[in-house]
């Protein structure tokens, strides 16, 4: 099974801004904006965008927005960094109340990532095993600017004393547009979903599993940018 491992915001956080103030409620960031280019991928162990409830029980009385780690390290982690090894770049939504790593999270640390594109690769004609796979831009309509529900956790590495944080995001079986490339694609929401999953009290992992229906989602050959890792070619 193949889960979301790239995706990329192009939009700034005037935009978010200006979503939330739509929508009446409050955004506030913790941290100065990124030196990311814009539309650069984002990757496994990059910083990313976290939008997350200041009282998790109340999110809709205001968020904060802060960059930090794409993937999750667990609290129990007490070794350096480098050594968790487990790929916890997603959270699988049909075990979101029992995986260990993640249960946890899910009953009290919730958060959106905003997007304007996820990554899908394909294998083209004649493609080997160890050979790059065939990468494609998944789109979809307006708003342009969507989230992705998360998880976020706060460890406490040998070599990171002060404390990291890091998220998870939520992926679920992949809707028809998708499937012929990879069979997980990331949980994509409206803003008024993503408040609705960040409520504790709301439906939760429910609310989120069903797969994307048929023309939701474009999908077009992206350019690739740069050569691809050992670790990226592992986690595809």
């Amino acid at each position: 099974m193949t889960d979301c491992n790239e995706f990329c915001f192009t939009d700034t956080r005037a935009a978010l801004d200006a979503a939330f103030g739509q929508a009446q409620v409050p955004l506030g960031w913790a941290d100065t904006p990124s030196t990311r280019p814009p539309g650069e991928p984002i990757r496994p162990t990059n910083r990313a965008t976290l939008l997350r409830p200041i009282d998790p029980a109340h999110p809709r009385a205001g968020l904060e927005g802060l960059e930090i780690r794409w993937w999750m390290v667990p609290a129990f982690h007490k070794g350096p960094v480098a050594d968790w090894r487990t790929l916890c770049t997603n959270a699988r939504v049909e075990t979101l109340d029992t995986a260990p790593i993640f249960r946890n999270a899910y009953r009290a640390r919730r958060g959106l990532v905003p997007l304007t594109a996820f990554i899908a690769y394909g294998e083209p004609p004649g493609w080997k095993k160890g050979q790059p796979k065939m990468r494609h831009a998944v789109t979809w309509g307006d708003p342009s600017l969507r989230y992705v529900a998360a998880l976020w956790e706060t460890s406490h590495p040998a070599d990171l004393p002060d404390g990291l944080e890091s998220f998870a995001l939520v992926s679920g079986p992949a809707g028809p547009d998708v499937q012929p490339l990879q069979d997980r694609a990331p949980a994509i929401l409206t803003l008024d979903q993503g408040l609705a999953w960040l409520d504790l009290d709301g439906p939760g992992a429910a609310a989120v599993a069903a797969p994307a229906p048929a023309g939701a989602y474009a999908v077009a050959h992206a350019p690739r940018d740069a050569i691809m890792s050992a670790e990226m070619r592992r986690l595809i």
